[in-house]
């Protein structure tokens, strides 16, 4: 074997890694931890569930349109400056809604149209640097799976401490506090890939390549987020408190964590399969629990289904495209957007109907999106077949 067959890490690849592992997660733990109660403080706020789904829609309305944009950016003029311009206006922008909470600030400041307002300002930020961000980690060899499980540690540990602390003004905090670390890391990031790629505002041909995947996540995502915008809620009307909602966000946080370290060895088609499969058997399970505690082992199979899921869309999107933030980047658009339907959806319907018949409409979705991923998959089969 030869001197030069075998490339040890060198002490500044691992620093590398290290750093970009913690921006991840640092970034991961200040929006999870962020939004975990934002449907608890617009209840307070006098918010139905109708209204609760617009503010969480209108957030993740101007993420998809953030993260579409800039991720095109980092593609034309390269990853470094957007991570940076993006944690540096996150850092800003979640501190802000520190002055939404009605304990601590009157009526006259802590309202819904404020909430609503830091609300869009922290979805805009939130969309400058995560297409970049997972570029950059992909340029320095680090596997997708464990790049994005250090997001899944960063949501768990982030849940997790926002229902220790219980204060909405103190998970704000904290939230800002982390981004500034993380923005602090940030600036001994330097430029990996070459920048000016040539992209059209409107991706066409990455639209119709990859159309089966950005259509299935969408359907089984926007299913999840019917659930997601009453969850606490449904939480807390089966009878957990705070701090029991953030351990039931932790144990699914955490699994992910775990699940995603095992999942770059795997092809992305058959993840794809798993992760929308185990999603729609975990939103009936959802309809049938009793009492909260019966949520905390289906939280595992929640894990499984999304760590796939996503996991093996990234992991095609980028090695199937030369635009890697671009395409990546509409996956988080996607994300938004279903966040947006979802939200909205999913508030109607547990208003008119229930939480349960919620549940089950997200199960529908995710089912849909299955049958949308493997009628392409059987179509590409036949025509290879035939050929």
């Amino acid at each position: 074997m030869g001197a030069n067959s075998l490339k040890l890490p060198t002490s500044a690849d691992v620093t590398v890694h290290l750093r970009v592992d913690t921006i991840q997660l640092l970034a991961s733990l200040a929006s999870s931890a962020s939004g975990l109660f934002i449907p608890n403080l617009a209840s307070e706020l006098g918010a139905d569930n109708t209204v609760i789904g617009i503010i969480v829609a209108v957030y993740s309305a101007v993420a998809f349109v953030a993260s579409y944009v800039f991720a095109r950016l980092s593609d034309v003029h390269g990853s470094r400056i957007l991570i940076k311009l993006g944690l540096g206006v996150c850092t800003a922008t979640f501190f802000l809604q520190v002055f939404t909470d009605p304990h601590v600030f009157p009526p006259l400041l802590a309202n819904l149209g404020l909430l609503t307002l830091t609300r869009v300002l922290t979805g805009f930020s939130i969309g400058i640097f995560p297409a970049a961000l997972t570029v950059y980690a992909y340029d320095r060899k680090e596997g997708l799976g464990r790049f994005s499980s250090f997001a899944a540690l960063g949501n768990a540990v982030g849940s997790f401490i926002a229902g220790v602390i219980a204060v909405y003004y103190g998970v704000f905090i904290l939230s800002s506090a982390c981004f500034l670390l993380a923005f602090a890391l940030s600036l001994r990031v330097k430029q990996v890939s070459a920048a000016g790629v040539k992209m059209p505002f409107l991706p066409r041909r990455i639209l119709r390549k990859n159309w089966h995947i950005y259509t299935s996540f969408l359907l089984r995502h926007t299913g999840a987020n019917c659930i997601w915008v009453i969850y606490p809620l449904y939480i807390a009307s089966l009878g957990g408190d705070k701090f029991w909602i953030g351990v039931i966000y932790t144990a699914n946080l955490g699994t992910q964590f775990i699940v995603m370290l095992l999942l770059d060895r795997y092809k992305g088609s058959l993840l794809i399969s798993m992760g929308l499969v185990i999603s729609t058997v975990t939103f009936i399970l959802f309809a049938l629990a009793q009492n909260f505690m019966w949520l905390v082992p289906m939280q595992l199979l929640l894990a499984v289904s999304w760590a796939t899921l996503y996991i093996g869309s990234l992991t095609y999107l980028i090695t199937n495209n030369a635009e890697k933030a671009t395409s990546s980047g509409i996956l988080t658009s996607v994300i938004s957007l279903s966040t947006v339907l979802g939200s909205l959806i999913g508030g109607i319907l547990s208003q008119l109907f229930g939480y349960t018949a919620t549940m089950y409409i997200g199960a529908i979705f995710a089912a849909t999106g299955f049958l949308v991923y493997r009628s392409h998959q059987n179509n590409n089969e036949t025509m290879l077949t035939e050929g």
